[in-house]
Parts: structure tokens; C-alpha cells; sequence
């Protein structure tokens, strides 16, 4: 934009970092039965009667006051900053786009380059315009949201002509405001590589080894896992089963799919007691970052950090850590899965 889940004893609840209900320990869903049960009900109040209203002459009577005007908010003041910038980059005026700067300002490039202070950026533009008089910029803000009274944070797409014979380049940016002496300015600004025609289903091909049927099995039951990909080539979905020696015990479905606002993948996981969960998910080298968090069905949360690991083309390791269940942090652990063989043909 400027310049250039784990079952206690039974194994991985789901392939990805699922978080269920079924591993709040029993004593608690029988300790919450029975203070429900041991609860007198209150009665119930009756509002104290008000005198109605007198409206008519009274009302009529009385001069109406003038609607005041809608006071500015700070959101309004750096939605505005945007105009700003874009009206000064396309009138080639380096000197006003400097003044948008906080002194020590930091600009990050897309291809890592860090410039530092007002005076630096100045020149910078000074040059970019030297070399493109006819250069020009539109700056949309896709999501701004103020984290304090001095700081804000602005992520957006800046589409740039360096000359009108040239294609156009298109690239997502983040901002970082900060207030000083009631004025905002801008302290640090990330630019990233021109956008790609990259599709969700695009993004997701590195995850395309999870297809498939795959199984977790211990002493005390298994974990079933069915990775597909949607109609539409634009999720993975997965389906899973929880099975013990009693029998089935809980079962549910994960959709993964490309969040193009955070710009990264995302899950949502439901499973038939009612408990929903979330996850973000980070490329790392030879595996994945999983950081989920949910809430069980009887509204407590749950929090989990997973390692996926691809061992071979047949098998991977889940590694999880800081594992929240109702508000009881559970110990690390660590599961192999493999991947089911199809049946043999008849």
C-alpha cells in the first residue's frame, strides 16, 4: 500500500483439534444436578405500578430542541485518514503523505525491507514520484478496530497504477495507529505480496494428505476420522465417531475451509451433544500450529494448542498442549493416527 481433542484414555478426539463435552470429569455434571435440584424457586416479583404518562398540551407546549449533531468518533476520524492518504498519493504530494507519519514511524515492504522515521519515508515517496508522476492508489479498509484509546488497527487491500500503460497491482496491508497529543498518526505499516488469484480451494491443497479414512485406537476404545472433500472443492470436511467397549459415545463433523479476512485457515467443529468449537490454523516446518478453543454444551470453555505432524504418507502425530476442559487443565499428550486401509475387494 505505501511503498512498494483428547478422551482421558481413549486417544485424539477428532484429527484436528476437536474439543467435546464428554471430557468434563463426571463428578462436575453431578455436583451441577445437584444444586439445580436443591434450588428453591423464588417467586416471582410484581412490578410496582407507575403513573401513566400525561402527554397533550403540556408536551406541545414545550419548544423543540434542536437535534445536535452527530459528535465524531475516532473510527470516523481514521476511516477518514484513508481519503486522505489516497487524495495526497495521487496528487504526487510526498511532503502531506510524510505528515500522516508518526516521527519515528516504521514501514515494512513486501519483501521485508524495513524503512524507519518521517524523513526516510519522505525521500521514499520523493523517489517513487520522481520515477512515476502519474502514480496512483485506491485504498479500501476491510476491517478497523480501535484497541485502546491511543491504538488502533487497520488491515485493508491498496490497489496501485505506477502508470497508466502498466497493470495494476493489488495487495493487502496493515496499519497500526497510535494517538499523540489528541492527533493520530501512523506508526508502523506492514505491506504484503500482490494478492494471487489463489482460491479457497487453493489454499487448502497442503491439508489435501488428511483425506481419507484414518483411525486412533487404544486399550479403551478408538477414534474413527473420514476426511472428504466438499462438493465444491472449497472445504474439507471431516466426520468423526468416538467409540469405546460400550459402544458408540459421541460423534460430530469439522468443516475446514479459507478465512480471506485474517487470511489464514480456519475450522468449526459440532458435535451431537451440543458443544461448538474453533480453530486457527499456522503452517510451520513439516506440520501444523492448531490453536482451538470452543464452549461444551453446558456452556463452560474449552482451549486446546495442537502440533500436527505428518510422519508418512499413512500416518501422523497429534502432540497437544494446554488442554482446558471446564476450567481443569489437563496434562500434555501425544497420539498416533493412521490411515485405515480400504476394505478388500469382494
Amino acid at each position: 500500500m505505501f511503498i512498494k481433542v483428547v478422551l482421558p484414555a481413549v486417544g485424539s478426539l477428532l484429527i484436528m483439534g476437536c474439543l467435546l463435552q464428554v471430557t468434563l470429569p463426571q463428578r462436575a455434571h453431578s455436583q451441577e444436578a445437584k444444586t439445580q435440584s436443591t434450588k428453591k424457586a423464588e417467586p416471582a416479583k410484581v412490578p410496582a405500578k407507575t403513573p401513566a404518562k400525561v402527554e397533550g398540551a403540556v408536551k406541545s407546549a414545550e419548544p423543540k430542541a434542536a437535534e445536535k449533531p452527530k459528535a465524531t468518533t475516532d473510527l470516523d476520524l481514521l476511516q477518514a485518514t484513508a481519503k486522505l492518504y489516497e487524495k495526497a498519493f495521487n496528487a504526487g504530494n510526498a511532503q502531506e503523505l510524510a505528515g500522516l507519519f508518526s516521527e519515528k514511524a516504521e514501514v515494512v515492504d513486501e519483501d521485508g525491507n524495513v524503512l524507519e522515521g518521517r524523513a526516510n519515508i519522505e525521500a521514499r515517496y520523493v523517489e517513487l514520484f520522481k520515477s512515476h508522476p502519474e502514480a496512483k492508489i485506491v485504498v479500501e479498509v476491510t476491517l478497523l478496530r480501535q484497541l485502546s484509546p491511543d491504538v488502533a488497527v487497520e488491515d485493508g487491500m491498496s490497489t496501485v497504477t505506477l502508470d497508466p500503460k502498466e497493470p495494476e497491482s493489488r495487495s493487502p496491508y496493515t496499519l497500526v495507529h497510535v494517538k499523540r497529543d489528541g492527533k493520530w498518526s501512523f506508526a508502523s505499516v506492514r505491506d504484503y505480496p500482490e494478492e494471487t488469484t489463489l482460491t479457497a480451494h487453493d489454499h487448502l491443497v497442503p491439508l489435501e494428505w488428511m483425506v481419507g479414512h484414518w483411525v486412533d485406537e487404544s486399550r479403551s476404545g478408538k477414534v474413527e476420522t473420514t476426511c472428504a472433500w466438499s462438493d465444491d472443492g472449497n472445504y474439507l470436511l471431516q466426520e468423526y465417531v468416538i467409540k469405546t467397549r460400550r459402544g458408540v459415545e459421541l460423534q460430530g463433523t469439522q468443516r475446514i475451509g479459507w478465512d480471506p479476512l485474517r487470511r489464514m485457515i480456519r475450522a468449526w467443529v459440532f458435535d451431537d451433544a451440543g458443544g461448538i468449537a474453533e480453530s486457527s490454523w499456522t503452517a510451520i516446518d513439516g506440520g501444523w500450529v492448531v490453536k482451538a478453543e470452543g464452549t461444551m454444551p453446558d456452556g463452560q470453555p474449552i482451549s486446546a494448542t495442537r502440533i500436527v505432524t505428518p510422519v508418512t504418507a499413512d500416518s501422523y502425530r497429534i502432540d497437544s498442549s494446554n488442554q482446558i476442559f471446564g476450567g481443569e487443565l489437563l496434562p500434555p499428550t501425544s497420539v498416533l493416527v493412521v490411515r485405515q486401509p480400504p476394505p478388500p475387494a469382494k
